[in-house]
């Protein structure tokens, strides 16, 4: 199933180009925009796994609830810039030898093949970390193709020699072999999620990393985040601060690429229910900058230690020899402190570069997203909120930035296992109680 509340278009590839042959372009062309009726055949055009196929929690049960998404910005793309803001987003995720070229080969071929060369840019962000060289079991190269997806006499929108492992490790093959494959995917998805019934998503990206048939939709939504982080580099314009909950306070996302997805609200049960959730968790990759929200001092930079041990301060350089010991949950963390008594908690950090005392503005740099202290989930920002002391519920705060997470199936699966916990222990006291009476009696 499919829900567009904001459509990227892509236009296919000229085949002539991928081919190498004229004569190819019609038949490729008729497929890709759909004049082709294409038989739904399960299993067909779909990518292995280790196991089976299943829906990602950390999603919106209903994904229409994502905004639209922003075009891309009108006119002749400027190159520098461009690569500039590619080079930033993949310098989070990848070495920095060899970024250029992937830069400008992006650009290039998206130019070329009149393709949205931030959405271009964002899935090879998001599949390959932005390593032409990287093979494994999920694919090949910059789009990390799997030509195991594609079962013998499966359509293809090229010729199958494309999907030689040789081919598929030229960065400028693999581009436009991926663009043909979205384009093929936009020509044909709405029929194939009919009739092989798709998890509902929002555009054809989401094809790219499942085949035919959608089962998830955490890949095309991180994607889509990347591309929004990309646009927002290459404008270079610096975000305005908005209004936030308390009227003393205008705020400016804690994470680039705003809208976020909050994945867990405060008051969720951690550890079975041995302790409540303090905050809210923003769905992050690792190497993110996490930016302070306001004006402020830092008031604490550090640890949070295991057990009752009061979390230590630590220096920026002091992180690497804490890495791999026995944190509590919060990992390392930074505090600060802003008008009118509000304080921000931002925990799970990979690195953090300000010291206590510090003082920062809106905006600034404070650390990079990481997954210190957790346990079980994967890597997000922990955002914790106080006023005057007293904890705070930080989704009315950050409203205009995060999705809040009571729309994702991570709530409603929390809701479900807390409410099953409270019913046993309900059902405890309840035998307990009784026990105590007949033994009194």
């Amino acid at each position: 199933m499919l829900v567009t509340p904001g459509v990227i278009p892509l236009v296919l590839v000229a085949a002539a180009d991928l081919f190498g042959s004229p004569s190819a372009a019609p038949s490729v062309a008729a497929a890709a925009t759909g004049s082709t009726p294409v038989a739904a055949v399960a299993g067909q055009r779909q990518r292995r796994g280790g196991g089976p196929p299943k829906r990602g929690v950390h999603e919106l049960e209903d994904p229409s609830g994502w905004p639209a998404e922003p075009a891309a910005p009108v006119g002749p793309l400027d190159a520098d810039r461009f690569d500039a803001a590619v080079m930033r987003l993949c310098g989070e995720v990848a070495p920095d030898a060899g970024l250029a070229d992937v830069a400008r080969v992006v650009r290039e071929v998206s130019i070329e093949t009149d393709a949205d060369p931030f959405l271009m840019a964002a899935l090879v962000y998001r599949e390959s970390r932005c390593r032409p060289e990287l093979t494994g079991s999920a694919g090949i190269g910059l789009l990390q193709i799997q030509p195991a997806m594609f079962a013998p006499g499966a359509a293809l929108p090229f010729p199958r020699r494309v999907l030689d492992r040789e081919n598929l490790l030229d960065p400028e093959q693999n581009l436009r072999a991926g663009i043909a494959l979205l384009r093929m995917w936009e020509g044909q998805h709405q029929a194939l999620d009919r009739a092989l019934g798709s998890t509902p998503h929002r555009t054809a990206v989401a094809h790219l990393f499942w085949g035919d048939r959608v089962w998830g939709t955490t890949s095309e939504d991180r994607t889509f985040t990347a591309r929004r982080r990309l646009l927002d580099m290459y404008a270079n314009q610096p975000v305005a601060p908005r209004p936030s909950s308390f009227e003393f306070v205008n705020i400016v996302p804690p994470l680039e690429g705003a809208p976020r997805l909050g994945t867990s609200g405060l008051g969720a049960d951690r550890e079975g229910g041995v302790r409540p959730h303090r905050g809210l968790d923003i769905d992050a990759t690792i190497g993110e900058p996490v930016r302070a929200v306001a004006d402020g001092v830092v008031q604490f930079a550090g640890v949070d230690l295991p057990g009752d041990s009061p979390a230590r301060e630590l220096l920026p350089r002091q992180l690497k020899r804490w890495r791999n010991k026995n944190l509590g949950p919060g990992g390392f963390f930074v505090r600060v402190t802003h008008a009118g008594g509000v304080r921000s908690g931002y925990f799970h950090l990979n690195s953090y570069r300000v010291l206590i005392g510090q003082t920062v503005r809106a905006g600034e740099v404070i650390g990079t997203v990481g997954r210190t202290g957790v346990k079980v989930s994967g890597s997000h920002l922990h955002f914790e909120l106080h006023h005057d002391g007293e904890l705070q519920n930080p989704v009315p705060f950050l409203s205009e930035f995060v999705l809040p997470p009571e729309r994702t199936i991570t709530h409603q699966l929390a809701m479900a296992e807390k409410k099953q916990r409270l019913a046993r222990v309900y059902r405890a006291r309840r035998h307990a109680r009784i026990a105590a009476q007949r033994h009194l009696g």
